[in-house]
């Protein structure tokens, strides 16, 4: 049972903005929650990370920080990391869930040797041949960073020339790159909130490959469907599921993880999210609101998760 009672945060900062290629999402959610925030009654305050934001911290005496940063600023433990050297608490995983579930390779290494399924996957390199790649996964096949979100820097492969063409671009940005599985059909989120799985969205992607970034965050033609159209036993049995993964990587707060299904209804992992979206396209306030939790209540329920 949720209470809005207020526990003692001297100040909070909403820490989002920041440099990552996420930048534009992240100062999006970072307003919505400030106001959020405000609107129940704690003192907030927004800090850009992109500014020098340490001192700002110690001068605002800040108790704890809500962690509103995607992508590389967010996700990868290194804010994280400086908030408990400051003895600042703050929302969501510790630093090394979030250097983990920010490696995709590391994700789903560690969810397929625990029995969980995922996407096949190669890593690519310069040396990779092209016709190893196809033997391994068929075609088409994906090309991701290993570390990117919002669907950054993804690319379905149909030919070689197209293979080559994305490779060189992607990689210039010094990260492994992945060669996936190419799913088809629908995808679907769990969202984790304080050690429960909330109930879960379908997406559909109209006029899109896949679930891409102008999909996510552009586009008033994706549809989302929640409740998600599947029979209340096989939602439940996997969540159930998506429950034993968050808890598998210590998942803490909140996060989101994205998934297709198997023929028999079994998730097959795409990736785990640990400072998930909160903009108007988001799918974890939409998740909230399925589940009877106004976004205002859920902001709140994020920052009372604190550690």
């Amino acid at each position: 049972m949720m209470s809005d009672k207020i526990k003692p945060f001297s100040k909070v900062a909403v820490l989002y903005g920041g440099s990552s290629s996420e930048r534009e999402i992240s100062l999006i959610t970072g307003k919505a929650v400030f106001e959020s925030l405000q609107s129940k009654g704690v003192k907030a305050i927004l800090i850009d990370t992109i500014e020098p934001f340490v001192e700002a911290l110690k001068t605002e005496k800040v108790s704890h920080a809500w962690i509103a940063l995607h992508g590389s600023d967010g996700e990868d433990g290194k804010i994280q990391s400086i908030l408990r050297m400051l003895n600042i608490k703050h929302t969501g995983s510790d630093p090394i869930t979030c250097s983990i579930t920010m490696n995709k390779y590391f994700t789903k290494s560690i969810l397929q040797s625990n029995g969980f399924k995922t996407p096949k996957f190669m890593v690519a390199d310069s040396s990779t041949q092209y016709e190893n790649i196809i033997n391994e996964l068929s075609e088409p096949f994906v090309l991701k960073q290993c570390s990117e979100g919002s669907s950054i820097g993804i690319f379905i492969i149909e030919n070689k020339d197209q293979y080559l063409t994305h490779f060189s671009e992607i990689e210039k940005n010094n990260d492994w790159i992945i060669a996936e599985e190419f799913m088809q059909g629908d995808e679907y989120t769990s969202t984790y909130l304080n050690g429960k799985a909330l109930p879960i969205v379908k997406i559909k992607a109209k006029n899109h490959e896949f679930y891409d970034y102008e999909a996510k965050y552009l586009s008033d033609e994706t549809e989302y469907i929640c409740p998600c159209e599947l029979d209340q036993e096989i939602e439940m049995e996997i969540n159930h599921q998506c429950e034993k993964a968050f808890k598998l990587f210590n998942v803490k707060g909140w996060g989101r993880l994205d998934f297709f299904l198997d023929e028999g209804n079994c998730p097959v992992i795409l990736e785990i999210n640990t400072v998930p979206g909160m903009t108007t396209h988001s799918l974890v306030p939409m998740s909230a609101k399925q589940a009877g939790i106004d976004f205002e209540s859920l902001c709140f329920e994020i920052l009372k998760s604190s550690d």
